[in-house]
């Protein structure tokens, strides 16, 4: 067995914790209440109909067993007689790192976050997002993504808890992201991760305590479907899984500190001109989620124009399949669909025109339809202005959802502005800077 640095305090902790787990498990048993259990394994209150069954103590022991191995992960430290790093580059990351273990502590005292600790772990997460970045750089081309989405999930969080204090509602929906915000928060994570696994510096097993704690919580929510009515208990003890994320904090913090791998070479800071393209792409995707984020309706042009009367307006002879094509390309870039094929052409030159195309075709798309359907004479009010249109007015779909929506050309300035974007952003000379300089110092394989 390898000795640590702060193996006492750590054996002491988490070999108590152990011990109150298995008093309180033979206490489940013998007196029938898992109350005492529940709160040592899942830090909340059990609830009414809790029954202390083998099933229930084995789950609860399980999710016991697995902070208790979080906790020895955090506590240990760095093996004895390991040199520490004294790159003061690392160092800050180290201690942000540090701190947002720490703050996973208030976990096992309000199991319900107040706001104030939510902004809190927002705030050191965001430190850890931030301190990342110049280490990112060194192994990945899109450190740049990774900081702007992990920072975005972040603002996201902390705004929404902020805004939901205030009774500012309105203001909550949309700093809320349409639930967009875990986009972010996986991206960031994927990226991390990709570069922990070319740095010398990070363990493979790191490394992979990461990537469970991404997938395991898919995992269970999956597998427990059917077990989802058990008294509510397995669907609190999948929450047992932020372990994971907590041992790969801790772990990714312990082995910073340590040198046992030589780091990947240092890449440069980008110049302006590649910090601009990166802005670029950036924003080419988000401004595509902005209609969708604000509208209040799934659809693109159904909330101003009944379905039924597009294909009059198109053509009497395409009939239902112009129709049902028509539903589905209106769903696709109501929900924001575009911004991933953005994405996707912004890593895969080859989806270059594709995204192109699409995003040419919305926009003279919803120019179309306004025209054709103004030049059908059916009264439409002033909504096809980039305002929303006036509620007092209820026609087509609005009949069904009376709530105003954004107008159609918000999604075609929307994709203009996107294709404009992309097409500056992808030019010769302005992301070669970047991309050049990040295959020269990418590794092999």
């Amino acid at each position: 067995m390898h000795r640590y640095r702060s193996m006492l305090p750590a054996v002491l902790v988490t070999g108590g914790y152990v011990t109150a787990l298995v008093v309180a498990a033979v206490l489940a048993l013998i007196g029938g209440d898992v109350g005492f259990l529940w709160r040592l394994s899942l830090f909340s209150e059990a609830d009414e109909d809790a029954a202390a069954t083998w099933p229930n103590v084995l789950t609860l022991i399980m999710a016991g067993g697995l902070w208790a191995w979080a906790l020895w992960q955090s506590l240990r430290g760095l093996p004895s007689g390991e040199p520490l790093s004294t790159d003061p580059e690392t160092r800050p990351l180290r201690m942000a790192l540090y701190a947002a273990v720490a703050s996973w502590a208030f976990y096992a005292v309000m199991p319900i976050w107040p706001w104030w600790a939510v902004v809190l772990d927002a705030l050191l997460m965001s430190a850890v997002v931030v301190l990342f970045h110049p280490v990112l750089r060194r192994n990945i081309r899109h450190a740049d993504l990774a900081l702007g989405a992990g920072l975005l999930t972040q603002a996201s969080l902390a705004a929404t808890e902020v805004f939901d204090v205030l009774n500012w509602h309105g203001v909550e929906r949309a700093a809320a992201l349409g639930g967009f915000a875990g986009v972010g928060s996986l991206v960031w994570s994927v990226l991390v991760l990709k570069a922990q696994w070319r740095d010398g510096r990070w363990g493979r097993t790191t490394v992979r305590y990461g990537i469970a704690s991404l997938l395991v919580p898919v995992a269970l929510f999956v597998v427990g479907i059917p077990l989802s009515g058990d008294g509510g208990l397995y669907d609190e003890a999948t929450t047992a899984a932020d372990a994971l994320f907590v041992i790969w904090l801790a772990r990714s913090a312990h082995e910073l500190g340590g040198t046992p791998g030589g780091p990947a070479p240092y890449l440069p800071p980008a110049d302006r001109r590649a910090t601009l393209t990166v802005a670029a792409r950036l924003t080419a995707c988000l401004v595509l989620l902005l209609p969708p984020l604000t509208n209040r309706h799934p659809a693109w042009i159904s909330p101003h124009v009944s379905i039924e009367r597009l294909p009059s307006v198109a053509g009497g002879s395409a009939g239902d399949a112009f129709a049902t094509l028509w539903q589905a390309f209106e769903l696709f870039v109501g929900i924001g669909g575009l911004a991933v094929l953005v994405l996707v052409a912004l890593h895969r030159r080859a989806v270059f025109w594709v995204a192109m195309s699409g995003l040419l075709l919305t926009a003279l798309g919803g120019l179309a339809a306004v025209t054709l359907v103004d030049a059908q004479g059916l009264d439409l009010p002033g909504g096809w202005v980039l305002t929303r249109p006036d509620p007092s007015h209820l026609y087509g779909m609005i009949q069904t959802f009376s709530r105003s929506t954004v107008s159609p050309l918000w999604f075609t300035t929307a994709c203009l502005v996107s294709a404009a974007l992309l097409w500056w952003s992808s030019r010769p000379g302005r992301g070669a800077v970047a991309d050049s300089s990040a295959r020269a110092y990418e590794p092999a394989g």
